[in-house]
C-alpha cells in the first residue's frame, strides 16, 4: 500500500505526532482532546516522537514510553495512548510543572483535586461532577504550577463502558446524550467549552478530596482530614517518573501546606456530586473539624526487636524532614522512599536525633509522656517502631 503520512503539532509541545495512513483516526482524537487541538503541519524532517501506523488488527504506535512499538485493537485505545504520550511530552518540555495523576473540577472558582482510590473512580466521579454542573478540569492528568494553580490540558473524561446497571437514570442519560467515540471498553465524553476547561486554563487549587464508594450508604458523608493524608495520596498517585519522592515532595508540600482536605464518602457519583456542590464554600464546610486519625506508614510487617535489645539507637544523618501539621515525612537517604510519621513515631523521631537511645529508654520517656499508658504496651509498639525506622534506614546502631 503506498504510505501517505501527516504530521500534526500540540500548543506547548510542537510537532509531536506523525500519523501513517491513518486518517481516520484524526476525529477520533478530537473529540477526545477537544480542549489541545492538533494543528496539521509541514512534515518533518526526523520522524515526530510519536507515530501511529494504520494496522490490518488495528493500530501500530511508537512512542518514547513504547520503544518497541505496541499493537492497539481499537481506534479509542489507540485515542488513550496517544493521549498519554503527547501529556508524558508536554512534561518533559515543561519541568517547571508537576503532573498529578488525579481527577480536577473547578466548583465555585476553586479547583478541587481527587486522587484515584480502590473502587471508588475519579473518572466516574469527574463526569458526574460535569452532569451537575461544573467545569472538568481533567479526569486523569493535572498539571500544577509553582503559584498553585491547576492547569487543564484540555482532554475529556474518559469512562468505562457499560455503566453499571446502579447508577441513577439522570447520570446514566447524561451520558448517554454526551457519549462521543467509544469501543467495547470506554468512552469518551463530548463536553463543550463551557463543561471543560480548555489546554492552558488555570484555576487555583482548593481542596484534596479523597474518595470512597460505599454501598451501604444512605447519602454523601463529608469529612475533614489532616493535611497529610492528602499529601500522601497525590505522592502515592503521582506518575512524574523523572524525579525522586524527595524532589516531589519538596515542590508539593509550599503548594499544599494550607489546603484543606476532605474524605467524601457515597454511594452514587452523581448524588455525591450535587450534593456536594451545594455545600461547597459553606458555613458547613468550615464547620467540619479536621479528624484526629492519624497514621504511619509501614509497607511491610517488620518482627519487632527482641524485648532484650540493648543497642543504642539513632536517627540518620542522610535523613531529610518534611513538617506538615502535627505529622512528619521523612526521607531516609538522597532520592529514598517517604515514611509518614504521626505524633507518638514523629516524638520518637525527635528523641534520637537528640542522642543515642536503647529501647528501654525510648519506651521509659514514652510512657512518661502518654500519661496513663500501660508500660508492657508501650514498650511493644516501640520495638515495633524502632525495627519499622531500623528498616527504613532512618535509624542506626551507634556501636555497629
Amino acid at each position: 500500500m503506498p504510505s501517505h503520512h501527516q504530521d500534526y503539532t500540540l500548543e506547548g509541545v510542537g510537532p509531536c505526532l506523525r500519523l501513517v495512513n491513518a486518517d481516520e483516526l484524526l476525529p477520533v482524537l478530537t473529540a477526545a482532546m477537544p480542549g489541545w487541538p492538533l494543528m496539521p503541519c509541514a512534515a518533518q524532517t526526523q520522524s515526530p516522537e510519536i507515530c501511529v501506523w494504520r494496522h490490518p488488527q488495528g493500530y501500530w504506535q511508537e512512542a518514547p514510553a513504547l520503544p518497541e512499538g505496541a499493537l492497539l485493537d481499537s481506534a479509542v485505545g489507540t485515542a488513550c495512548s496517544v493521549i498519554a504520550d503527547a501529556a508524558g511530552a508536554y512534561f518533559y518540555r515543561h519541568p517547571e510543572l508537576v503532573d498529578l495523576h488525579c481527577g480536577s473540577v473547578e466548583i465555585n472558582g476553586q479547583l478541587v483535586i481527587f486522587p484515584d482510590t480502590y473502587r471508588a473512580g475519579k473518572s466516574t466521579l469527574t463526569a458526574a461532577f460535569a452532569a451537575a454542573g461544573q467545569r472538568v478540569f481533567g479526569d486523569d492528568v493535572l498539571a500544577l504550577n509553582k503559584q498553585g494553580e491547576g492547569i487543564a490540558l484540555g482532554v475529556a473524561p474518559r469512562l468505562r463502558l457499560p455503566l453499571p446497571d446502579a447508577m441513577s437514570l439522570e447520570f446514566r442519560q447524561f451520558v448517554q446524550t454526551h457519549l462521543g467515540p467509544q469501543d467495547a471498553r470506554y468512552g469518551y465524553l463530548r463536553l463543550d467549552n463551557t463543561q471543560l476547561a480548555s489546554h492552558g486554563q488555570r484555576c487555583p487549587l482548593g481542596a484534596i478530596l479523597l474518595i470512597d464508594r460505599d454501598e451501604s450508604l444512605n447519602e454523601p458523608q463529608l469529612t475533614r482530614l489532616q493535611p497529610g493524608d492528602g499529601l500522601w495520596q497525590l505522592l502515592q498517585q503521582n506518575f512524574a517518573e523523572h524525579e525522586s519522592d524527595q524532589a516531589l515532595i519538596e515542590r508539593f508540600l509550599p503548594l499544599l501546606e494550607g489546603l484543606p482536605c476532605f474524605l467524601l464518602r457515597y454511594r452514587d457519583a452523581f448524588d455525591a456530586a450535587q450534593w456536594l456542590t451545594k455545600r461547597w464554600g459553606s458555613d458547613t464546610l468550615e464547620s467540619l473539624a479536621p479528624a484526629s486519625q492519624p497514621h504511619c506508614h509501614t509497607p511491610d510487617v517488620i518482627p519487632a526487636l527482641e524485648p532484650t535489645d540493648a543497642r543504642q539507637w539513632q536517627a540518620s544523618e542522610a535523613a531529610f524532614e518534611f513538617p506538615l501539621g502535627d505529622e512528619l515525612f521523612v526521607i531516609a537517604e538522597e532520592g529514598g522512599a517517604i515514611h509518614r510519621l504521626n505524633t507518638t513515631s514523629r516524638a520518637v523521631w525527635a528523641l534520637l536525633n537528640h542522642e543515642p537511645l536503647d529501647l528501654d529508654s525510648v519506651s521509659d520517656t514514652l510512657a512518661g509522656f502518654f500519661a496513663g499508658a500501660e508500660c508492657e504496651q508501650v514498650r511493644h509498639d516501640m520495638a515495633q517502631l524502632l525495627a519499622q525506622f531500623y528498616h527504613a534506614g532512618l535509624i542506626k546502631d551507634v556501636n555497629a
